[in-house]
C-alpha cells in the first residue's frame, strides 16, 4: 500500500523519462552497481561487469600484467622532460582514468590515491604517467574480484581515520584521505 502511494505521489515529477520502480529483495542493481544485502550485518557493493569492460578496453600493453598495489612509491614524481603522448593515446588515457575515477568513487576505495594522482595528469599526460596508469590497470587485473563491504562493528561507535600530506606537489597542493567505520548500536 505504501509503495503504491509513493509511486503515485512521485511518478509525475520523477518518472517522466523513465518510470519509477520498486525493487524488493536482498540484491539490487543500481547505477551499474550490484548492492547485496544477503549476509546479515553487511552490505556489499560490486561492479563486476564495469570492471570487465574497463579491462577489455585497456590497450594490449596493459593486458598481461598484474601488480600487488595500484601505485609504486614514485607515484607523485613527475618527469618534467617526459615525452608527451600522441592525441589518440591522450584520449584513451583520459577515458580510462575517468572510468577508474567512477569505479573508485563507488566500490574501489583502494584505487583512491593512484586515481587521484592520474586525474591531475589528464590534460598533458606523458609516457611516465601512462606507465603509472598501466600499473593501476595491472593492479585491477590482479584484484578484479574485490568489492566494497560495509559492515557494523559490535561496540556501537562511529570511528574516523584521516590522513593528510601537506604541500606534497610542486604547485603546493596537498592530499587527504579518510576512512569511516560505524556500527548499529
Amino acid at each position: 500500500m505504501l509503495n503504491r502511494q509513493l509511486l503515485t505521489k512521485y511518478s509525475p515529477g520523477f518518472g517522466k523519462e523513465t518510470p519509477i520502480t520498486i525493487s524488493k529483495g536482498k540484491v539490487h542493481d543500481y547505477l551499474g552497481m550490484t548492492i547485496d544485502y544477503a549476509k546479515d550485518g553487511k552490505v556489499m557493493f560490486k561492479m563486476d561487469n564495469f570492471v570487465e569492460r574497463l579491462l577489455d578496453e585497456a590497450p594490449a600493453d596493459m593486458q598481461s600484467n598484474t601488480a600487488a598495489t595500484p601505485a609504486a612509491g614514485h607515484i607523485f614524481q613527475v618527469n618534467k622532460e617526459g615525452k608527451k603522448l600522441d592525441s589518440k593515446t591522450v584520449d584513451l588515457f583520459h577515458h580510462l582514468v575517468a572510468k577508474l575515477l567512477y569505479l573508485r568513487k563507488r566500490v574501489r576505495p583502494d584505487l583512491h590515491m593512484a586515481v587521484a594522482f592520474l586525474t591531475t595528469r589528464v590534460t598533458s599526460p606523458d609516457k611516465d604517467v601512462y606507465k603509472k596508469l598501466g600499473r593501476c590497470i595491472a593492479y585491477l587485473w590482479a584484484t578484479k574480484e574485490l568489492f566494497l563491504t560495509l559492515e557494523a562493528d559490535s561496540d556501537g561507535r562511529i570511528r574516523w581515520w584521516v590522513d593528510a600530506s601537506f604541500a606534497v606537489h610542486p604547485d603546493m597542493k596537498s592530499r587527504t584521505g579518510a576512512a569511516l567505520t560505524m556500527s548499529t548500536r
